[in-house]
């Protein structure tokens, strides 16, 4: 008699036409991380131990729960990984990458990831994951260009209805007063919380929010609000996220009880949601700041932001949704080099146009100035140098120069798509 194997529970053959849906969104998604200057990092399947139960949090459900942990045949503890900024960290401390002339070092990655829990629609015990890391910088402005990049992957795969969550769970100074008065006011409601959020009282308070029990997120909810502590500089990194969101036509909505899961976030979070999906079911993706693990792991005292999004949920969220997949390509790219002293919605919008024709395109945001900016477009392989200055500003002008053949342009602002099809030649703009 044969012997009958099924694969393991909680994971999945992939075949037919779940291939052509996973090609399409890792092939857009490639496409767009070339448009915002990232490139991919492959890490490890498993790691030590570690790497995750210190940077996610010893009090989460999924280090104390859901990790795949197993000694090797020397004794030590592996993990499968759970999630990848984690990896990603360890990997950039570990092969020094941070360097000054990377900063901001923009990586990217796909990869499965593993958690044990009870498998369930859109929930399975190995899944693929796509992120997005920006190391180096604490620029408000990489906020607002990470959470626009994230809602470019859904708007690009053809979601509708997007909504942006935002918030600020400020730094650990911040949190120190929220978390003495969060206790005080968790402390009387503890008999209607689950026994893990009791737990979490103690070890980790911000972890109810969190919770998958409706029950505690409503109690949660009724609370002292995070935002409502921030200290001076986090409030204003945090308005200049908005105002930077606003400048790029971005709607977004403050969730004051919006709490990232892992305990590694600090300063700005953010999620984005499909309105046309049930409220159980509509996260699509989600991320934040994470200024301290750099440091925690051995590396410099430097900040970080990502997010990720989940492949195999988003390819059953299309099919919900009946959006087909397509192909779409297309190349081009230019550096914007600004010396202007306050022109960032100028630039912004220069920057909007041009990654919104698939252009791909980057800042310079050194600050080093017009020669030391066109020198590192070219280590980079840029075509062209976009220069804004306040002059450019004051006239509604863009300097264009072209990296190849030495020639610089003084154009209108409203004809530079025409200018960089005429530069680079027949360029596809859809």
């Amino acid at each position: 008699m044969a012997l009958a194997i099924n694969s393991p529970r909680g994971t999945a053959d992939i075949f037919g036409d779940d291939i052509r849906y996973r090609n399409f969104i890792i092939n857009n998604v490639k496409e767009l991380f070339k448009v915002f200057n990232f490139e991919e990092m492959i890490t490890p399947a498993f790691e030590h131990t570690g790497v995750f139960s210190r940077s996610i949090g010893e009090s989460t459900d999924i280090v104390q729960k859901e990790m795949y942990t197993f000694p090797d045949k020397k004794g030590r503890s592996l993990t499968l990984r759970p999630e990848g900024t984690a990896s990603i960290v360890r990997a950039v401390v570990e092969k020094k990458m941070l360097i000054s002339e990377n900063i901001p070092l923009k990586l990217y990655y796909i990869g499965n990831m593993f958690r044990y829990e009870r498998p369930q629609k859109g929930r399975m015990r190995e899944f693929w994951q796509i992120g997005a890391e920006a190391l180096g910088s604490d620029d408000p402005l990489l906020d607002a260009e990470m959470i626009w990049m994230l809602n470019n992957i859904f708007v690009r795969l053809g979601f509708k209805n997007l909504k942006l969550l935002i918030n600020s769970i400020g730094c650990s100074r911040c949190r120190e007063d929220y978390i003495i008065k969060f206790r005080e006011f968790i402390k009387p409601e503890l008999t209607g919380l689950c026994g893990n959020c009791k737990n979490r009282y103690d070890k980790n308070p911000l972890r109810i929010f969190d919770c998958k029990v409706p029950g505690c997120r409503a109690i949660a909810s009724k609370g002292p609000k995070i935002n409502q502590f921030l200290c001076a500089a986090c409030n204003e990194h945090f308005e200049k996220v908005k105002g930077s969101l606003s400048d790029l036509s971005l709607d977004y909505e403050i969730s004051d009880d919006l709490v990232r899961g892992f305990d590694y976030y600090t300063g700005t979070i953010f999620e984005m949601i499909s309105n046309d999906l049930a409220s159980a079911q509509n996260a699509l993706g989600g991320g934040g700041r994470y200024d301290r693990l750099l440091k925690e792991f051995g590396g410099p005292d430097k900040p970080a932001i990502g997010f990720a999004i989940g492949l195999d949920r988003t390819m059953m969220l299309m099919k919900e949704l009946g959006i087909k997949y397509i192909d779409d390509e297309s190349r081009a790219k230019a550096y914007i080099i600004s010396i202007a002293a306050a022109g960032q919605p100028y630039i912004l919008d220069v920057l909007k146009k041009l990654r919104d024709a698939n252009i791909i395109c980057d800042i310079d945001h050194t600050g080093a100035g017009i020669g030391a900016g066109i020198k590192r477009a070219g280590k980079k392989d840029y075509n062209i140098a976009i220069i804004i200055g306040d002059d450019e500003i004051e006239n509604n002008k863009i300097t264009v120069k072209d990296l190849n053949n030495f020639k610089q342009y003084s154009i209108n602002k409203e004809d530079l798509l025409e200018k960089i099809i005429e530069i680079m030649g027949a360029i596809k703009n859809d």
